[in-house]
């Protein structure tokens, strides 16, 4: 443990804007990719806007794209993706202009614009206790979860999310790893949560993959396991900012009594002005009705659970409390893990030879005796109780053959302790377990969870119908036509293939394409414990299927333009080109 200064010096800053203007030019990137094969009027959009403060800011503070820094072969071996490689580029070009302005080199613009970006924002942070000021209140903005029906008529559902401004956004994100580091003398006590913790000996973060092979090693240990599911509702959205910020200074003081580390009083006040900057009732129930549409939203609303917490807490709870942290925050993920701790300890303080693991507000219990699995059931559900938190309630489920009451098991939330094992041996077990994305069964083999593949399939059709409906298909009855396409049909479909490929499974090529984990971010590396299995691969397969149908139906789409560039500007072994096995979701079962 550090203190707070050793978290803010010039490099930590800077790398973090790094990835944000690396971020931002990914996002961007996206978005040319769909003008760049378009003249229809709609991709005018993309074009930088005035309103784009962020973009802007970004690029007052670092040099011009095309002035970026290449990395020679033995750096860019040490990267995966193509958002570490730009990072790593554009921190490159920082460093030699720092080298060259060391030299008596002149001092770009920009560079004077960083660096006085990065000393502002370090006094303001070295300042804090004797200072004014404050962490600016967040934009929101509403991601679409949901549509619902009440009554006769259809409403969307969005999940609020709030974006800070950079300054914020760099304080909240070191603050919250000098937290994580910190609080960690107290949560390496137990070894049961995964989420937001920091680096081991070995260097690896833990994560939700760790959690499948523990599941896994139980269950080679207990054969037979009572398995027990406890979903909290709406877990950021409830968060009761007194209470959270007195379990704070509770578990520091005990941290700087045990360890002997003093802690930085600026980390509580930073931690403070967060809580401040946002609660549920002010930044999203007061938003007006017009507030959607001046997003360019179709009106909906933001669920919230005020008359659950009145019910459980007291009819004036939500009135006497300032409640609810942003989703989305660095500071919110270490809020996850300080809270549920002290339910984390009540668990292991019941039985410790339970199995309980926790990946941030998800969980899972097992043991071979389902009145112990269930007594720890209870007492973690009493431990949310007492933090002012709220849960489904778990059900019972019997009969898991029965195809209405398989369909209400995976439906549901919460679930009260169930055999795990063969439901053709008994009509009451349950062959599967869920967590973290992933399902587990009573064999220990691994897929998929089914919503995650439905998921996938529609972010494939959805990048499909950016492309089609940037050349001008903007409903079902219309037509592609040749006057909107800036390039030929070739170009277009061999862009979208490309894009579709590196968005599954990343940029493979035919000579590293055996070595799948090595490919970065993509969604087949977001399930690296997936093994070769009559079950998943079937999945992935179906997945590849389904991207040839996107890929089939652009193709039918685009079959009106016929742009002399066809033969003209496109390379002919790129029309000859199979993407076959190599690029498929199911190489990655193949050579993992």
């Amino acid at each position: 443990m550090t203190d707070l200064d050793s978290y803010f010096k010039d490099e930590n800053i800077i790398k973090l804007l790094c990835k944000y203007r690396v971020n931002e030019a990914n996002k961007r990137h996206a978005k040319h990719m769909i003008r760049n094969v378009s003249l229809h009027k709609s991709t005018k959009k993309f074009l930088i806007t005035d309103d784009q403060e962020n973009f802007k800011f970004l690029q007052s503070i670092f040099p011009s794209r095309r002035d970026w820094k290449k990395l020679n072969e033995v750096e860019r071996k040490k990267y995966k993706d193509t958002i570490s490689v730009n990072t790593r580029r554009l921190y490159k070009s920082v460093e030699v202009t720092r080298r060259d302005i060391g030299r008596g080199g002149t001092i770009p613009v920009w560079y004077t614009n960083l660096n006085n970006f990065v000393i502002e924002l370090q006094s303001d942070v070295q300042n804090i206790l004797v200072s004014t000021f404050q962490i600016t209140k967040p934009n929101i903005k509403g991601i679409k979860k949901e549509e619902k029906k009440e009554g006769k008529k259809e409403v969307i559902i969005y999940r609020p999310i709030a974006l800070y401004d950079f300054k914020d956004k760099i304080i909240c994100s070191l603050t919250s790893k000098y937290l994580v580091n910190y609080f960690e003398h107290i949560f390496k006590k137990l070894n049961c949560s995964y989420a937001f913790r920091p680096k081991r000996i070995d260097g690896t973060f833990p994560d939700h993959h760790d959690c499948i092979t523990e599941i896994i090693n139980y269950k080679s240990i207990h054969p037979s396991l009572w398995v027990a599911e406890c979903d909290i509702q709406k877990f950021f959205d409830t968060v009761q900012h007194h209470h959270i910020s007195d379990v704070f200074d509770r578990h520091a003081a005990e941290i700087e009594k045990e360890s002997g580390v003093p802690f930085d009083l600026r980390a509580k006040k930073i931690f403070n002005l967060f809580l401040d900057s946002f609660n549920f009732q002010e930044s999203i129930l007061s938003l007006k009705e017009d507030w959607f549409e001046t997003n360019n939203l179709p009106f909906g609303k933001f669920k919230w659970v005020e008359k659950d917490l009145n019910e459980k807490f007291g009819a004036e709870y939500t009135i006497k409390h300032k409640i609810g942290v942003p989703q989305g925050n660095a500071i919110s993920c270490f809020i996850a893990n300080l809270i549920l701790h002290d339910v984390d300890v009540s668990v292991k303080s019941y039985d410790d030879s339970v199995f309980y693991i926790r990946y941030c507000d998800d969980m899972v219990l097992m043991y071979p005796d389902e009145k112990r699995c269930s007594e720890a059931l209870n007492v973690y559900m009493e431990g949310i109780d007492k933090n002012y938190l709220l849960y489904h309630n778990p059900k019972k489920f019997l009969n898991y053959k029965n195809q209405a009451v398989s369909k209400k098991f995976w439906d549901s939330k919460s679930k009260e302790p169930f055999m795990w094992g063969d439901k053709n041996s008994n009509e009451n077990n349950i062959p599967w377990v869920s967590f973290v994305g992933y399902q587990v069964d009573y064999h220990k083999r691994i897929r998929v969870r089914k919503a995650t593949l439905r998921k996938e399939t529609k972010k494939q059709i959805l990048e499909t119908q950016k492309v089609i409906k940037a050349l001008g298909k903007l409903h079902r009855n219309m037509e592609v036509a040749d006057e909107h396409a800036r390039l030929s049909k070739d170009q277009i479909v061999f862009r979208m293939q490309q894009r579709l490929i590196s968005m599954s499974v990343g940029r493979v090529t035919i000579h590293n394409h055996k070595k799948p984990l090595e490919q970065g971010f993509c969604w087949t590396n977001g399930f690296k414990k997936l093994e070769k299995n009559k079950i998943s691969s079937k999945q992935l397969r179906h997945l590849d299927k389904r991207r040839n149908l996107q890929i089939n139906r652009i193709r039918r789409e685009l079959r009106k333009i016929i742009k002399a560039t066809d033969n003209a500007t496109f390379p002919e072994e790129l029309k000859k080109l199979h993407f076959g096995g190599a690029y498929s979701y199911y190489n990655f079962l193949k050579y993992k």
